[in-house]
């Protein structure tokens, strides 16, 4: 039993990254000329132009310094006065919130800096740079830890569309999933055998 749902809990972490990597985000164009193929069709991407893409295609094009940075980053500071906040209604219905797929772009933040880490030479930058990922690590664990008990404290009732808009995307698919299984769950359980 305990393997269906560890199995269950993968694809809905590979649902959730197939998400967030196929996700538009904003693109500014600054290489040359190039013509690529999204969906069915080639898109010309001249420069000077923003575009709206799929997050691995600008990555890859970011990558390439084709396109200047991809999202907005995440940083300690950011998580922090979520953190706060999210603390300060401890014990209410009530989200700060969070933009989609806030966890992986923490994530992927966080590996970002790891790559940065590893070409520093200076000690001094490796240090503050260790404590940065050291304290945008521990500090989105203990986001997550707040709300998620406040997600588990929704699974007894209805909740309105108003509180679930302020959950993540991570966090919306943990919901639906946790409420799914409960429905079905609950349904069993106190189901009447009928007899014929």
């Amino acid at each position: 039993m305990n393997g269906l749902i560890e199995l269950l809990g993968s694809l809905m972490i590979s649902f959730i990254n197939r998400d967030f990597e196929e996700e538009e985000v904003k693109a500014a164009y600054i290489g040359s000329p190039l013509r690529i193929f999204i969906e069915d069709d080639y898109v010309e991407l001249v420069k000077g132009a923003e575009y709206t893409l799929p997050r691995w295609i600008a990555r890859i094009l970011y990558e390439n310094n084709r396109v200047k940075e991809v999202d907005k980053t995440i940083d300690e500071t950011t998580v922090a006065r979520i953190y706060f906040n999210e603390n300060r209604s401890r014990g209410q219905l009530k989200f700060e919130k969070l933009p989609g797929y806030f966890y992986s772009r923490v994530k992927e933040q966080i590996n970002t800096m790891m790559r940065t880490y590893r070409e520093i030479t200076d000690l001094s930058k490796a240090h503050q740079i260790v404590q940065s990922i050291t304290s945008l690590s521990n500090t989105t664990r203990n986001l997550y830890k707040t709300r998620l008990s406040k997600i588990l404290s929704m699974m007894g009732g209805d909740i309105g569309m108003d509180v679930l808009a302020d959950l993540s995307e991570e966090e919306k698919h943990l919901y639906n999933t946790l409420k799914a299984i409960l429905d079905v769950f609950n349904s069993k359980i106190f189901e009447v055998e009928k007899r014929v």
